[in-house]
């Protein structure tokens, strides 16, 4: 039978480590990271996705995605499955989606976002939970189990840039949806 875990927490509270601690004796496990070095990333991520990296048991399998999540687990057949994180998932996703609704690669994507009315951003919203509906039922069909690690959001002050407010709200309509299927 397929399960899903949802671990959730703030930024920083160790959540990641929860996650792979849950496995640490296991085999057979594949990390998904959601978080992918880019050429132009600051070197403090380049740096947190490095200490992920060593934290990792050696016979772990190591996947660097964010796209077609649901394609690759249907294609293979770990044990167990952890995907890091949900939130950054997102992210990559958000602005993807918001790049080619523009058809600005690279482009302004700040600028872009200012310019969203209600329908756009409703629309990006949409195909973002229905990749992570793919992910939940691609573990369904293959009878898999996957822990998905994702920041607890909007317990602070309404953000105040249009772009936070909207990844705010995104984040958390994904942790919605994973919670009620987790």
């Amino acid at each position: 039978m397929a399960k899903l875990t949802l671990i959730t927490g703030g930024a920083k509270s160790g959540k990641s480590e929860v996650a792979e601690d849950m496995y640490a004796n296991e085999h057979g496990v594949c990390y998904i990271a959601t978080s992918v070095i880019r050429a132009n990333q600051d070197s403090e991520m380049k740096l947190k996705i490095k200490k992920h990296r060593q934290r990792r048991p050696a016979d772990w399998t190591t996947e660097e995605r964010y796209k077609d999540v649901s394609i690759f687990v249907l294609m293979n057949d770990y044990q167990k499955y952890l995907l890091d994180d949900a939130t950054m998932m997102t992210t990559n996703l958000f602005f993807d989606l918001v790049a080619k609704m523009y058809n600005d690669f690279p482009g302004n994507v700040d600028e872009d976002i200012e310019q969203m009315n209600k329908d756009e951003i409703e629309s990006i919203q949409t195909t973002i939970l229905q990749e992570f509906s793919k992910v939940v039922d691609s573990l369904q069909r293959t009878d898999q189990e996957m822990t998905i690690v994702t920041n607890e959001v909007g317990l602070g002050l309404v953000p105040a840039s249009k772009e936070s407010r909207i990844l705010r709200d995104t984040y958390g309509l994904v942790n919605q949806l994973l919670a009620k299927k987790s």
